[in-house]
């Protein structure tokens, strides 16, 4: 029994020794998940009464590292921001005449999203990381109650600031599983700026995924 835990033990240690990276080493890491988005504004254009949008996450990130402790992320994710706008419609009724029927309806804009953070990564080995840095997203299309919307009065190119953090469970020498959260908030106005009349309307979001980590080997690599 004693001897069953020795190798366990020291299986454990090889195991966290080779998740350690070298300068030169890349992780690729497709990932899945939840989003929560909403806007924010300079002038009132919701009332405060809009509520967060959740919707599906998912693309794949790129880590290249500079030694082992840091390194830089890249990628290319699909999120899809918004809100769910409270609004309302007017109801022609013989009985009562018009009246407004008041609810909620989701506006989604549909965002391909390219990070570039810096990530550190912390602890003995190296399991837990915070990446923060600037976000470039671009709109691809927008609906709204489900119909498909013009985008032409609204903004194309965004940039924003994103940061958050994860924690992986090393399954192999080049395999690992992480969780991740991370946080954005754009800096450009939604709404294009010759249209917008003063007003400022930015999206914020978070979201929540599962990732599959894998390993390419500097080593390796540079043989090829």
């Amino acid at each position: 029994m004693r001897k069953k835990l020795v190798a366990c033990l020291l299986f454990t240690s090889l195991i966290a020794n080779a998740q350690l990276k070298e300068k030169n080493d890349i992780e690729i890491a497709p990932c899945v998940g939840i989003n929560s988005s909403n806007y924010y504004e300079s002038v009132s254009y919701t009332g405060g009464s809009n509520k967060a949008l959740f919707t599906p996450f998912f693309g794949i990130t790129a880590d290249f590292y500079v030694n082992n402790r840091w390194s830089l992320r890249t990628g290319l994710e699909y999120q899809t921001l918004g809100s769910s706008v409270y609004t309302s419609e007017l109801i022609n009724n013989p009985q009562d005449n018009y009246y407004y029927r008041y609810f909620y309806e989701s506006e989604k804009l549909n965002f391909l999203v390219i990070p570039i953070h810096a990530n550190i990564h912390i602890g003995k080995s190296r399991k837990w990381h915070i990446n923060f840095g600037p976000t470039v997203s671009f709109l691809t299309g927008a609906n709204f109650g489900g119909e498909k919307v013009e985008i032409d009065h609204l903004r194309k190119e965004h940039l924003g600031f994103g940061v958050g953090f994860g924690y992986r469970f090393n399954i192999h020498e080049n395999l690992s599983l992480g969780i991740e959260h991370q946080e954005y908030i754009s800096f450009t106005n939604n709404l294009n700026t010759f249209n917008s009349n003063g007003s400022f309307i930015g999206n914020i979001a978070g979201n929540f995924s599962v990732k599959a980590i894998f390993k390419l080997d500097s080593k390796s690599t540079n043989e090829e």
